[in-house]
């Protein structure tokens, strides 16, 4: 249960506006879709690429929402294949797959965690911010694979881009190619060798004071305080998107075993964590 003044809600609750947004999709209902967003909410996707932030008086289909639907939803059949649910205080995370059939002959398998930030507007919850956890080359590998079909859908996708989002906006969503890359995927092996081991790890942390969500809504450690937990650490799906790297995780300590999703935020150029947060 999470209580914000009188009111009170539940994982349930959230959960099920979380589920709200791929039913949408499913049957391609935009006004349903964007309504399940707070006035001020964000769409990152994939992370590392230009946030689309609305504003209050936005008008909902015309503005920075409307327009991502337009581009990247509404002439795609897409579906959500969930293997695993968290919710975490007012977060929800969903470790899935996504495929995109975007066309008859096209039909791209896109690895995914994403994150959802509700908050409460009026007795309602809302979406504030929805993070996306993709790479984009790997999914531009596979749809270059198709031979005739990749050039008409890549042809399509930049034109429906270049006519909601304009220019720059092609060149922001093109900034999700950069990022931490392989690179901070072997920083996060490195930093679960580092906890299983029992080695020091604040040499791994871009601040000594770092905190830890272990998990989200729940413990918060400083570094020292994590190398103390004792038990293992390991992960699997590593997922690299703009600076944060993304993992399916497990962790175990005696009897107790827990499964989610965890985030290292890194600093690009030392790749040292900047953020570390789990959820289970």
């Amino acid at each position: 249960m999470i209580e914000i003044g009188d009111l009170t809600f539940t994982d349930g609750d959230c959960l099920a506006l979380a589920e709200r947004s791929p039913a949408a999709v499913g049957i391609h209902d935009k006004a349903a879709w964007l309504q399940l967003f707070a006035a001020s909410g964000m769409v990152e996707d994939p992370v590392g690429s230009r946030p689309h932030c609305a504003s209050p008086g936005d008008s909902p289909y015309e503005g920075p929402l409307g327009r991502f639907y337009e581009t990247f939803i509404a002439a795609n059949d897409i579906r959500f294949c969930v293997d695993r649910d968290i919710v975490c205080g007012l977060h929800v995370v969903r470790d899935l797959s996504l495929e995109i059939a975007m066309s008859g002959e096209l039909t791209v398998r896109v690895p995914m965690h994403l994150l959802y930030e509700l908050e409460p507007r009026g007795e309602q919850l809302r979406i504030a911010r929805l993070a996306a956890h993709w790479e984009l080359l790997p999914m531009l590998r596979q749809q270059l694979g198709f031979e005739r079909a990749s050039l008409e859908v890549g042809l399509l996708s930049t034109w429906r881009m270049l006519r909601h989002l304009g220019p720059g906006g092609v060149t922001g969503f093109m900034q999700a190619l950069a990022g931490v890359g392989e690179g901070g995927k072997r920083q996060v092996l490195h930093f679960s060798r580092c906890f299983n081991g029992r080695r020091e790890l604040g040499r791994l942390f871009n601040n000594d004071a770092a905190v830890i969500a272990f998990p989200f809504g729940g413990t918060s450690l400083s570094v020292s305080e994590l190398a103390r937990q004792g038990g293992s650490l390991s992960f699997e799906k590593l997922l690299a998107a703009g600076n944060v790297v993304s993992a399916s995780c497990c962790y175990r300590l005696d009897d107790r075993l827990c499964e989610g999703v965890a985030f290292f935020e890194l600093d690009r150029d030392s790749l040292k964590i900047e953020t570390l947060t789990f959820y289970w």
